[in-house]
């Protein structure tokens, strides 16, 4: 009967031990930039998007672009290595004379897990 009994407790201790350590996903999170976030000048012009991915450890990442106008671009695989991935695109666009236009590009990790950015705003008014 005692060996039953240690063997259960061991047991239990192994379980703990290992399950209790829970996992660390290689995804910390996603940040996003617009470069200009304000642009009053000639059209069309060219927003730059910059992204960056925390890692808390080495993975390959899958991820795209989504766009306010619901546009998004294509899924991208790197395999990141660092402590943070950037990733860069450009949306270039143009409006009707004095027209002011807001939007936003935001980066979504697809995996490992699914991770969003903020959405990088600005504001576009074109002059010519």
């Amino acid at each position: 009967m005692k060996r039953c009994v240690f063997a259960s407790v061991l047991t239990a201790a192994l379980l703990t031990s290992t399950m209790g350590a829970a996992q660390v996903p290689p995804v910390n999170h996603v940040t996003a930039i617009a470069r200009p976030s304000q642009y009053d000048g000639r059209c069309p012009a060219s927003i730059e998007f910059i992204g960056t991915i925390f890692m808390n450890d080495q993975a390959t990442v899958s991820y795209r672009w989504e766009r306010s106008d619901g546009a998004t671009g294509p899924v991208q695989t790197v395999h990141v290595a660092n402590p943070r991935q950037v990733a860069v695109v450009r949306w270039q666009l143009s409006r009707p004379v004095g027209e002011v236009f807001q939007g936003a590009e935001t980066l979504h990790v697809l995996s490992p897990g699914d991770f969003h950015s903020n959405p990088a705003q600005f504001t576009l008014v074109c002059r010519t």
